[in-house]
């Protein structure tokens, strides 16, 4: 009777080494939950599964940004293979701006009001002082 090789047991062990060791590294920065989101992102979504080196790389970018769960969450909301600190803070920038303007009353918003008769004679361009007559 033959034994079965055991070249198959070692290689499939050595893939769910490197899964440890991976999560071992990402678990400390992102957590038990978002690691393992990360792996499977990165294996499932994307069909590029880490290394434990692209796993250190990756480590340190997400604690460069200051929020490393900020940045794995978009990566993973994004569909980004990985992410840098700095691409992390131009989204997040670029995400304030358009909060900002998007929000911010402008002055063509008071004229149209101030034209249209609504009642904002208290503030008609967003400046106290600044009434109808």
């Amino acid at each position: 009777m033959k034994r079965p090789s055991q070249a198959g047991k070692g290689h499939r062990m050595g893939k769910d080494t490197t899964s440890q060791e991976i999560m071992e590294i990402l678990r400390p920065v992102l957590g038990e939950e978002l690691a393992a989101a990360i792996i499977e992102h990165r294996k499932r979504t994307l069909k590029k599964p880490l290394t434990a080196y692209a796993a250190r790389m990756q480590a340190r970018e997400y604690l460069m940004t200051g929020d490393p769960v900020g940045a794995a969450e978009m990566q993973i909301f994004r569909g980004w293979q990985a992410i840098k600190c700095d691409w992390y803070l131009k989204e997040k920038a670029r995400e304030a701006g358009s909060i900002n303007s998007s929000t911010r009353r402008t002055t063509v918003d008071a004229a149209r009001d101030f034209l249209s008769g609504e009642d904002h004679s208290w503030d008609a361009f967003g400046f106290p002082g600044v009434r109808r007559h």
